[in-house]
């Protein structure tokens, strides 16, 4: 059929070769590399739909306890963003990512931002506090700081106090506490 035919069984050798070579690729990288990503895109979808249940349960124990509505929305977010980054850290894991020098960084990371944030995390740490003990709430008189007025609002890192000549000052809840 071919005319020159050495030349026609070398090319179908070669190209036997090449398939088998393929065939061997995807065997030992292309077949495990998507059953870890079909495993990881998975875990992801359900991770988030676990997080977004137990967020709302969390809001409705919170609502139901009666807990301040900032204290409250703090709290839901703060479990958010853990639960997600321990989701993330999970999913690198299936995709064969080493993950103990990512939550490495991860703490040293959180390490240098709170050392830079530390008058922000006090005040923050004072506020959960104020929140927490209630040693004052919104509406009450209070002298503290030099400044004498009604609270108008807790947050958390700062209080706003309405002094009686009408003006709005904001003190610092670690000063406060």
């Amino acid at each position: 059929d071919c005319p020159w035919h050495w030349a026609c069984v070398q090319v179908a050798s070669v190209e036997s070769q090449l398939a088998a070579q393929v065939e061997s690729l995807a065997r030992l990288y292309l077949i495990p590399t998507a059953w870890k990503l079909l495993g990881a895109v998975v875990l992801w979808m359900i991770g988030s739909w676990i997080i977004k249940l137990v967020r709302s349960a969390l809001s409705r124990f919170l609502h139901l306890r009666q807990f301040d509505a900032t204290l409250a929305s703090y709290l839901e977010a703060s479990a958010g963003i853990l639960l997600q980054v321990l989701l993330f850290i999970a999913v690198l894991g299936v995709l064969g990512i080493e993950t103990t020098s990512f939550a490495a960084l991860l703490a040293a990371a959180g390490l240098a931002v709170g050392a830079a944030w530390s008058g922000l995390l006090a005040n923050f740490a004072a506020g959960i506090f104020l929140l927490v003990f209630r040693p004052f709430k919104v509406g009450d008189t209070i002298a503290a700081v030099g400044i004498t007025g009604t609270v108008r609002e807790i947050g958390l890192f700062v209080t706003s106090i309405v002094t009686a000549d009408n003006v709005v000052t904001y003190a610092g809840n670690n000063r406060l506490f």
